[in-house]
């Protein structure tokens, strides 16, 4: 989880006058990427002051792009600013001269939007920090690539196999020595990529930063993909369960919080974080029933969130255990114990990932402000237990239906806290399924 060898990309030498289109993009309480173009003779004003856009383009619109009343405000009636950050500006096209930048969404005034994702992550990295605490978060990036079949056959994955095999590596090489190519040259810190357990299913590993850089890394390599996929006539799908090959998609969280140098999941006892570790990983233990809905926004995350399929749908942690919903890693290939971080499962690419980190940040937060104790760690699969085994082991099911979620969401105190009743309210009634 090791980000030394990247810096800002401004530190890079990526500046706005060097552009000649900027692609600015948000997303808002639906998950959607709300994107545009600016050209070369506004980018800089861009940059400088935003752009205006509808408050229902940006924050008001459901996953079907219905424009809903929420948190007191009217779908027809005012506008915001969305302000591409000049400190992530990346290159996307070498030849295009195409920049891209992740938006923050402000009030006309210039104060922050209660419903921006970006500002939901600096408030809980600012949380941490009048603690004494800092954290890091790496992203593991599920897809399946599909390639167009003939007319009587339909679209088909693009490999077969064997999973986490060299095969599908050497099948699809084209599409991943550009997409390596891409992403290198967009500033995304990319640790390794890999053929996946399901038909066409592939995986990319970046990583850690600072949360914030870390969800704008994960958005960045979204778009890269997409664009690669494009190019080599292929489908790239993050959807929870995709269109062919059968696998489940997930947005897998990797999470560290450290006081100064020392980081607290840094094993105190083999396979045993710290106190303080401890502590983060029971705040996440008891925030996840509700904020499963931030990390699983749909109606399908819910048919992923299943046991059995490595989704984390069991609500306990263990050490290395890939069916619980936190999986604890006592030390990394990269960094050793120092590297030592939790690994949080159920989420999955419907997700606003700024507000999915927020919400574990705020989580670990209190876990460590209350000085709460997790249950013991779960040193087997679930599956192997009874009903009155998991019962003993305080095994709980996370939320089953996106409905469920939203429901405990709404409920949640420490959420609202944290992230504010008025950001809460318009998730809750941007994502409630509708008849």
């Amino acid at each position: 989880m090791d980000d030394s060898e990247h810096g800002t990309h401004a530190e890079r030498g990526i500046r706005g006058e060097s552009l000649r289109r900027l692609l600015l993009t948000l997303v808002d309480a639906a998950g959607t990427e709300r994107s545009r173009i600016i050209p070369r003779r506004h980018i800089a004003a861009a940059l400088e002051t935003g752009v205006h856009a509808s408050i229902s383009s940006s924050a008001l619109f459901t996953p079907q792009d219905e424009p809903v009343d929420a948190a007191g405000l009217d779908a027809v009636i005012g506008d915001v600013l969305v302000r591409p950050d000049a400190s992530r500006l990346a290159l996307i096209d070498e030849r295009m001269q195409l920049g891209w930048a992740p938006a923050d969404v402000l009030w006309p005034e210039g104060t922050p939007f209660f419903g921006c994702g970006r500002y939901a992550v600096r408030r809980a990295v600012e949380n941490l920090m009048a603690g004494g605490l800092q954290a890091r978060v790496g992203f593991e990036v599920e897809f399946s690539l599909i390639r167009d079949g003939a007319a009587d056959s339909g679209p088909r994955p693009a490999h077969e196999g064997p999973a986490y095999g060299q095969r599908p590596l050497l099948q699809n090489e084209p599409f991943i020595d550009a997409l390596l190519d891409d992403l290198e040259i967009a500033g995304v810190p990319v640790l390794q990529v890999h053929a996946e357990h399901g038909l066409g299913q592939f995986e990319l590993a970046l990583a850690a930063r600072d949360p914030l850089a870390a969800c704008d890394d994960y958005l960045l390599t979204r778009l890269v993909i997409e664009r690669v996929s494009l190019r080599h006539g292929l489908t790239a799908s993050f959807a929870p369960i995709p269109p062919v090959g059968a696998a489940a998609n997930g947005m897998h969280i990797h999470l560290s919080v450290m006081r100064g140098e020392t980081n607290l999941l840094t094993p105190a006892a083999p396979d045993t974080p710290t106190r303080d570790g401890l502590a983060v990983i029971a705040g996440i233990l008891d925030a996840l029933p509700a904020a499963t809905a931030l990390l699983c926004g749909s109606e399908s995350s819910y048919e992923r969130l299943r046991p059995g399929r490595w989704s984390g749908a069991s609500l306990c942690w263990g050490v290395g255990n890939r069916e619980a919903a936190v999986r604890y890693i006592p030390s990394t290939a990269q960094a050793g114990v120092r590297g030592a971080n939790i690994e949080v499962k159920p989420g999955d690419a419907t997700a606003n990932p700024y507000l999915a980190v927020a919400a574990l940040l705020a989580a670990a937060s209190d876990g460590i402000a209350r000085g709460t104790t997790p249950p013991a760690p779960i040193e087997l699969s679930p599956l192997r237990l009874s009903v009155e085994e998991r019962e003993a082991r305080g095994i709980r099911s996370l939320p089953s239906t996106l409905v469920e979620a939203l429901s405990l969401l709404n409920e949640s105190a420490m959420l609202r806290r944290q992230l504010g009743d008025r950001l809460v309210d318009l998730y809750v009634a941007v994502r409630m399924p509708r008849p």
